[in-house]
């Protein structure tokens, strides 16, 4: 990632990474897809200071954590759809594949200036561009592995006439390495881009995942199925004039969770709870250039969500929220500064000011050093879920007073780029007010989310990349964070938290078109002891392939081999999720 590397993610419409103050991280497609990864939860596996829980095999529920927050602090979007929902303020990262992913956007820390509830940070999945030639260009992967695994994907690029269009689908399904571990799941996406005028264009497009998972541990008494059915899409209008650029959107995300027990003796559904989470939005932005005095940004998002449960909820429950937003960015001379503000009113939670400010400083020196250094406002509003769902058969109790969560964060890193060597570093600490956390309630024997006075999360992230040859590549990271109960002084025990986290590995590239990479992570969850994590381990995955040019307009192809948990390690956060043991899968991709 270069300082001249444009992203979108940070300001809401297109800036140069190298002259923003937040600690932003970028994957591009490419990159994606050379990991021996189906999701993007896989995918950010690899990824520094990203922390993933996976739970078991692939298709499996995950959850995100960035710089030692909650996973509900963590906004996942695609395109700018946000897929966290009002049962739990999550999202699942593995209902996304690889596919379409032109791009991954990560902001580290918090983004409440830009995106509202995000105090921990934002994953934004770009989708892959339309195509512009007549003649269609597309791919046809297909992979088997163990346990019975296979998945077949097919995508399609392409323009007719002044139209162009991108679409994708593939189906996966494994028995799992369990006894009842098995997973299929089906998705589709699309987009067409149809030009108005010299600058002007609208574009549609449309996405679905429809997933079904079923799993038995080893003592539990029943099996878990959990049906899950995505639709979301986005219709988009947009001008990019040389001075001016403007967009506006229309946006939706209905989401169907459903949880059955099943008899694993006869088979029939004991008991299933059958939930929607509905997400309507509007998003108005523009960026205006102002030539030496700078660029501002400037926009409104209006969101509506409605959230049904035929458990957890008596009825139908509403949330709205409405939010401008500003950004303004100026360089002189060795320095970028830029400045954030935004006003979000929820009809639940109240209001909320998020003010940012934040420098760049840039050295006159070899290697490119860059310095820069941030403050700002976070914030994070609770699901809907915390405030109503009361079952005291269950132990579950309601908190109806709950309040968002509010931060002060402050950032400072380091940069620099010689010629082989890439080194950087980043401190953050943050100081929640009103965080929010699960306890047990003696009076009414329950469980219940509650806010506490402050947590403290603080926390450092260093990045080596040395290019050893050409050809050869070797990476390390390391992540330190720590979260602490200021009116304890305990530690914040929760299994999606990992204390340390570190990358390693090694890319491989020849002019033949062959490709070797090596990639390995290690976590220490902060994980209750009851759970018996047995995390302190090295996960290694290999991913080989051997790709052949195409020969004038023939077709390409690409056979590859992925090795997954290459050493065998017996690895998990909670016993009852395990990793699989080393398994093998193999498969080609056809290019026309």
């Amino acid at each position: 990632m270069t300082h001249d590397t444009v992203v979108v993610s940070a300001t809401r419409m297109p800036a140069l990474v190298g002259e923003i103050s937040q600690d932003v991280y970028i994957i591009s497609g490419d990159a994606v897809r050379d990991l021996p990864a189906r999701d993007i939860a896989e995918a950010l596996t690899y990824t520094p200071a990203v922390d993933v829980q996976l739970n078991g095999f692939p298709g499996r529920p995950t959850s995100l954590s960035i710089n030692g927050s909650s996973a509900r602090h963590v906004r996942l979007l695609v395109d700018g759809i946000p897929f966290n929902t009002q049962l739990s303020g999550q999202a699942n990262p593995a209902q996304i594949p690889v596919d379409y992913v032109g791009s991954v956007e990560i902001i580290k820390g918090p983004a409440s200036s830009a995106w509202g509830s995000a105090l921990g940070g934002v994953v934004n999945v770009i989708s892959r561009p339309v195509g512009s030639a007549a003649q269609p260009q597309g791919a046809v992967t297909t992979s088997f592995a163990e346990f019975g695994t296979f998945r077949h994907s097919l995508e399609l690029a392409g323009a007719v006439d002044t139209a162009g269009y991108f679409f994708t689908g593939s189906h996966f399904e494994t028995d799992g390495p369990r006894p009842v571990s098995d997973v299929k799941e089906s998705n589709g996406f699309g987009k067409i881009s149809i030009p108005l005028a010299d600058a002007m264009a609208i574009t549609g497009q449309f996405g679905y995942v429809n997933s079904d998972s079923q799993y038995r541990g080893p003592t539990d008494a029943v099996i878990s199925a959990q049906p899950y059915r995505s639709r979301f899409g986005k219709l988009q209008i947009q001008s990019e004039d040389d001075d001016l650029q403007w967009s506006a959107a229309v946006k939706f995300n209905d989401q169907d969770i459903r949880t059955d027990s099943i008899s694993p003796m006869t088979g029939d559904t004991l008991f299933s709870t059958i939930s929607s989470d509905w997400y309507k939005g509007i998003s108005l932005n523009g960026k205006l250039d102002l030539d030496d005095y700078g660029s501002l940004v400037a926009g409104v998002d209006y969101e509506y969500h409605r959230l049904k449960s035929n458990n957890f909820l008596a009825s139908s429950e509403d949330l709205t929220t409405q939010a401008p937003y500003i950004n303004y960015s100026i360089g002189r001379r060795n320095w970028d500064v830029d400045l954030g503000l935004r006003f979000d009113h929820n009809d639940r939670f109240g209001s909320q000011v998020s003010p940012s400010l934040g420098a760049v400083y840039y050295f006159h020196d070899p290697a490119r050093t860059s310095v820069r250094a941030r403050v700002a406002r976070g914030f994070n509003a609770p699901p809907l879920l915390w405030l109503y769902n009361d079952d005291p058969a269950l132990f579950v109790g309601a908190n109806p007073d709950l309040k968002a969560e509010r931060a002060v964060v402050y950032e400072v890193g380091l940069k620099s780029h010689w010629q082989r060597l890439q080194f950087q570093l980043n401190l953050y600490r943050a100081n929640v007010r009103d965080a929010i956390a699960l306890m047990f309630d003696a009076d009414d024997f329950v469980f219940r989310q509650r806010n506490f006075e402050e947590f403290r999360r603080q926390g450092a992230e260093i990045l080596i990349d040395y290019r050893l040859t050409d050809q050869i590549t070797l990476y390390t990271s390391g992540a330190f964070n720590d979260v602490e109960n200021r009116q304890t002084g305990e530690t914040v025990r929760d299994q999606g938290i990992a204390r340390q986290k570190f990358t390693f590995g090694t890319r491989y590239r020849n002019t033949h078109g062959f490709s070797c990479y090596l990639l390995g992570y290690y976590n220490r969850w902060s994980s209750p002891p009851d759970l018996n994590p047995n995390d302190r381990k090295p996960i290694f995955d290999l991913r080989m392939s051997q790709a052949v040019k195409k020969e004038g307009r023939g077709p390409g192809l690409e056979v590859f081999l992925n090795v997954h948990n290459l050493t065998n390690s017996k690895y998990w956060s909670s016993e009852s999720f395990p990793l699989a043991k080393r398994y093998f899968e193999g498969g080609m991709t056809i290019r026309f």
